[in-house]
């Protein structure tokens, strides 16, 4: 792994991938966050589940504040919501695929 310095002198990990033509992301990740990925689609899942359930309530925001205001509150609110879940499916899949490489391999040894 390199190093950078910033100008507030924090490091910022940059992963270091090699100087050959082929060259592709190792499998050394930050996974300081990866325990919290199972939660992350779960709560997620919770989210876009209460947007659903909202929607016919709809009608009665938009009378009451605005209708740009509740469709962009929404849709903001669902596209975080999805992102969530994106981000915590992949890290938890790349977690398990990681672990079951790393189980084949010490079963190989």
């Amino acid at each position: 792994m390199v190093y950078v310095r910033t100008h507030f002198d924090n490091r910022f990990v940059l992963q270091d991938r090699g100087n050959g033509p082929h060259r592709r992301i190792s499998d050394e990740r930050g996974d300081e966050l990866a325990p919290l990925a199972p939660l992350a689609a779960i709560v997620s899942f919770a989210l876009v589940a209460t947007g659903c359930i909202a929607t016919p309530a709809m009608g009665e925001w938009t009378r009451d504040y605005g209708e740009e205001l509740v469709v962009i509150a929404f849709c903001l609110y669902m596209f975080l919501s999805a992102l969530l879940g994106s981000w915590g499916l992949r890290e938890w899949l790349h977690t398990a695929r990681f672990a079951s490489r790393i189980e084949r391999r010490s079963l190989r040894d």
